[in-house]
């Protein structure tokens, strides 16, 4: 089951954030951008530290609640998924979204470096239907207790 999704620029500006089946709805999205973006940052911090060398990022981590799925750019764009726990590695989720992003966003003349993307309807679009035929994007995954 996927939770949210987002969408971090550099210097951690969130661009998009999108919401499905959360069991509690959030009260401050500010708030909680900036908390994921904070903990991006801790964690990357902290795989660079305690990882091997040339480590350069974290990939996921799971709590008994949620699972977050994180992929970053070498251009500092951050994409992040929260997930239930049973959802297996989105890495390859991550960069069809990133591929999606520069396709529609990145190429658009339109669209300006930093903006948030209420404006970029296709890749909101193209992001809703590629989510929604994801086989774990409404329950959790079949034969893995949730």
């Amino acid at each position: 089951m996927i939770y949210n999704f987002y969408t971090f620029g550099r210097g951690r500006k969130l661009l998009c954030r999108e919401e499905w089946n959360r069991t509690r709805p959030c009260r401050d999205v500010a708030e909680e951008s900036k908390y994921v973006s904070g903990l991006l940052i801790t964690l990357k911090s902290f795989a660079q530290q305690l990882g091997p060398p040339k480590t350069q990022a974290f990939l996921a981590y799971s709590t008994p609640q949620y699972k977050l799925h994180s992929f970053e750019t070498i251009s500092g764009y951050r994409f992040v998924i929260t997930t239930d726990p049973s959802v297996p590695d989105q890495q390859d989720c991550l960069r069809q979204i990133y591929e999606m992003f520069v396709e529609h966003v990145i190429k658009n003349p339109l669209y300006q470096l930093g903006d948030e993307l209420d404006n970029c309807t296709v890749f909101r679009s193209k992001l809703h239907s590629f989510l929604m035929t994801q086989p774990f994007f409404a329950s959790s995954i079949p034969g893995i207790p949730s």
